[in-house]
């Protein structure tokens, strides 16, 4: 790896650790393509190319989640009750979506390319209708029954072990309409889920492809690698977001982060269909 690759993914990591502080989803959303044209890049093809990607995006997304949750709890803006529930019942289907992913040929890089796309904008869409964050008080707080933040987990769940990102793009929007949670909880409560989410998607990766024919820098299918480069940025970055969000109006921030995806969705599925 050339100190040019280590650039880019540290600047991956940088964008994605603040964005997963400033707004809950983990920085999956950044890590995930970047890690997609970088491994295929070193050569790197199906069967192998498209759990790899996941793998070790969700790598990168547990440290950031687990750093964003630490600040965000210092702040007094993460609901434990919640966030265990909807984090641990996502358990079975991070599993159950793992094994899909790894053992279904025709989920390729083409697949992958379209699906991440598709979520993509539908992050982007939510970007662009969230209103700015409410402050504390502003909206009503109610505790969610065990079935509706086991469904709200579930969903999130699957939606992480399918395309690597944390599954805050559900989870933030239901936290906050669906419960009544104030933004900044919503968001601090969306990282703390995730770092469930994301550590049994981590494990999960990492056991279904030990016996695969990774790069000698994976451990099974997460590129130990370049997830590290990721992460160590990414950890830094995430404090600077939560910060960020707790002192700013971030709503042009949205309007910039959903163009930004708007352009990653286009270059992905245009990649995957011409």
């Amino acid at each position: 790896m050339d100190w040019m690759e280590v650039v880019i993914l540290a600047s991956a990591g940088l964008a994605g650790g603040f964005i997963g502080g400033l707004v809950g989803l983990g920085g999956g959303v950044i890590f995930a393509p970047v890690l997609f044209f970088f491994l295929q890049a070193q050569g790197i093809t199906d069967p192998v190319l498209t759990p790899l990607t996941i793998g070790s995006s969700l790598f990168g997304t547990l440290v950031t989640s687990a750093v964003s949750a630490r600040a965000q709890h210092r702040r007094g803006a993460v609901d434990w009750h919640t966030a265990l529930i909807a984090g641990l019942s996502s358990g079975v289907v991070v599993l159950g979506m793992t094994r899909f992913v790894t053992t279904r040929p025709w989920y390729d890089a083409t697949v992958f390319q379209v699906a991440f796309g598709a979520v993509l904008v539908w992050v982007g869409l939510r970007m662009l209708s969230s209103r700015a964050p409410e402050v504390e008080g502003e909206a009503r707080t109610s505790k969610g029954s065990g079935p509706l933040l086991a469904g709200m987990g579930s969903l999130a769940g699957a939606v992480s072990a399918a395309v690597g990102v944390g599954g805050g793009i559900v989870l933030v929007p239901a936290y906050n309409r669906l419960l009544g949670l104030p933004m900044h909880r919503s968001v601090g409560t969306s990282s703390a889920s995730i770092v469930f989410i994301s550590l049994v998607g981590v494990l999960s990766y990492v056991a279904t492809g030990w016996s695969a024919a990774v790069p000698p820098t994976a451990l099974g299918y997460v590129d130990v690698v370049s997830a590290l480069i990721l992460s160590v940025a990414a950890a830094a970055a995430a404090r600077v977001g939560v910060s960020t969000a707790h002192r700013i109006n971030t709503l042009w921030l949205r309007r910039v982060f959903a163009l930004l995806v708007f352009a990653v969705a286009v270059r992905l599925v245009l990649r995957a269909l011409v």
